[in-house]
């Protein structure tokens, strides 16, 4: 790796830390599409899995007094039961045309947070769909948060119980991925010494997250979850469209 890809992979990183921990979600979505810049795809999913997950986990310790454990149980058991339909999805539909369907389902999703931004009396099949559309993504796009983001965000969730909830999700998720990863091989010499290297960014970048939030009111929290929402959107759109 050059000198030049390592600065572009901890540029990735640092960056994607710091949205994380301001408003809980999208390392993932903004690392990934950075980090293959300097890194293999393969790589990148990889590494942004390995650090995702240590920034996801330190959120929902240090949030875990406000975090909804219906909520969590509710996403992440329905999630469960997604991950073999996404598979099976994956298998058998072509990829571009189901990063068709994320796109306008994330602008719907947009749309109807916009107009309606409060779904708390909606019954707890919001969450059970949520969480098995989640669990249909994350094995057949490598895409969970949206339909998470699109629940937590209708139930009303003040920041800091969004933050810390949605992170214990992906924490939870995060294991079980990364275990995935290292049952199948997945797992090289070049995606664990980027994760090394990256390791002291990703706490600088946690840090950064940690000072910056309070600063972060519930009206512009709630604006900035939805420009990450659309920009899940767009990305998933370029992705359709160019393959």
């Amino acid at each position: 790796m050059s000198g030049s890809e390592i600065i572009g992979l901890l540029l990735a990183v640092g960056v994607a830390a710091v949205v994380q921990n301001i408003v809980g979600f999208g390392f993932a979505l903004l690392a990934v599409p950075l980090m293959v810049v300097a890194v293999d795809p393969h790589d990148a999913v990889i590494i942004s899995t390995f650090l995702g997950l240590g920034s996801s986990s330190f959120q929902a310790f240090n949030g875990r007094h406000e975090a909804q454990r219906g909520l969590i149980v509710r996403l992440s058991l329905s999630a469960l039961v997604g991950i073999p339909v996404g598979l099976l999805v994956f298998n058998h539909v072509d990829e571009r045309f189901l990063k068709g369907c994320l796109a306008a389902g994330i602008f719907l999703a947009v749309f109807v947070l916009t107009r309606s931004p409060n779904l708390s009396h909606a019954s707890p099949r919001l969450e059970i769909g949520a969480g098995f559309l989640s669990g249909a993504l994350s094995s057949s796009l490598s895409t969970n948060g949206p339909p998470l983001v699109f629940a937590l965000q209708g139930r009303g969730l003040p920041i800091a119980q969004f933050r810390a909830t949605i992170s214990a999700i992906f924490t939870i998720s995060g294991v079980i991925t990364l275990a995935s990863f290292i049952a199948l091989r997945k797992v090289n010499y070049e995606s664990l010494l980027g994760v090394l290297m990256s390791l002291p960014v990703l706490g600088l970048g946690i840090l950064i997250g940690q000072r910056l939030k309070p600063r972060l009111n519930e009206e512009n929290s709630r604006r900035f979850v939805l420009v990450l929402l659309s920009a899940a959107g767009c990305s998933a759109f370029v992705g359709a469209v160019v393959g």
